[in-house]
């Protein structure tokens, strides 16, 4: 059980029932993998919040992947609670859950566990044991049990369906400015200031390195021009994402130099966005070559 408010785990306490660790009541929900919570899934969003104000309990049971996500399994947890979903359900896909028919899964998920009045999923959701049920169905059985079903299409941007193969498509490049349209807010990676290996500061750069969450999906592994939020305030700087070759060569993490800045932050929380894409990593032959490339880094942000 994750300590976040209201970010429950389902468990089946028999073969028609599942239970929660908190009733819920009247409940508009949606359902998906929200990888990224993109502007497609905000128009799902969007709608369980309306129904929110109009006496619902706004409900979204996030898929779990065993993948990295464009946000990490907690920060999409925190981003939902942060728009005011009531409850964030973690689904977990157990050999019994995904053996459920179409009915099993409306009848005893979304009525029984959930008390769903509303339901608020996209044109193309499918469900039960081998994805037999479709939003027809959706409709028809949800009927039965007092269901009202909403469906809405694909946005796009563009001429191109927004989606989060897209999204990560355009992490894979390092286009930050892309990722942003499609996300509709930028791409962030936050965590607290952890001690490295101090290199920066003997060379003259000193910097501060963040650990993203684990299940993150990185960008494109470089260097990029960056902004840098701090305590409420907001600076400039570069920051260089990837195992840092040239001294390490192993661990993910972000590790970035704030342009006039000399505060000591360590354990503070920060927030860096990679606005644009400046170079590929690269392993350089010496720490003063690291250093030449640092400066053109630096006139090139």
């Amino acid at each position: 059980m994750n300590n976040i408010d209201s970010w429950f785990d389902l468990n089946m306490a028999d073969d028609n029932f599942f239970v929660l660790d908190s009733k819920i009541n009247k409940a508009a929900v949606t359902v998906g993998k929200f990888d990224g919570i993109h502007r497609g899934h905000r128009l799902l969003l969007d709608r369980i919040l309306e129904l929110k104000d109009e006496g619902y309990t706004a409900v979204v049971c996030m898929i779990n992947m065993n993948k990295p996500g464009i946000l990490g399994s907690e920060e999409r947890v925190k981003y939902l609670k942060s728009l005011g979903i009531d409850h964030v359900i973690s689904l977990e896909f157990t050999e019994k859950f995904a053996s459920q028919t179409p009915e099993e899964f409306i009848r005893d998920f979304l009525k029984k566990g959930l008390d769903a009045s509303k339901v608020v999923v996209g044109r193309d959701f499918r469900f039960g044991h081998n994805r037999e049920g479709d939003i027809n169905a959706l409709k028809e059985i949800g009927s039965k049990y007092g269901i009202d079903c909403e469906f809405f299409a694909k946005l796009t941007i563009d001429g191109k369906v927004v989606s989060s193969t897209l999204i990560r498509n355009a992490l894979e490049r390092g286009d930050m400015e892309e990722v942003e349209k499609l996300l509709g807010r930028p791409y962030k990676l936050s965590g607290e200031v952890v001690h490295g290996k101090h290199l920066g500061s003997t060379i003259g750069f000193p910097t501060i390195n963040v650990f993203p969450e684990g299940d993150k999906l990185l960008p494109k592994y470089g260097v990029y021009a960056s902004r840098i939020k701090i305590a409420g305030k907001e600076y400039r700087g570069i920051t260089n994402i990837g195992v840092k070759p040239t001294v390490d060569g192993q661990t993910a993490t972000s590790e970035t130099y704030i342009f006039d800045f000399d505060r000591d932050i360590y354990g503070e929380k920060v927030t860096v966005i990679p606005e644009r894409f400046i170079r590929e990593e690269k392993k350089f032959s010496s720490v003063e070559e690291l250093k030449e490339q640092i400066k053109n880094d630096i006139e090139c942000s």
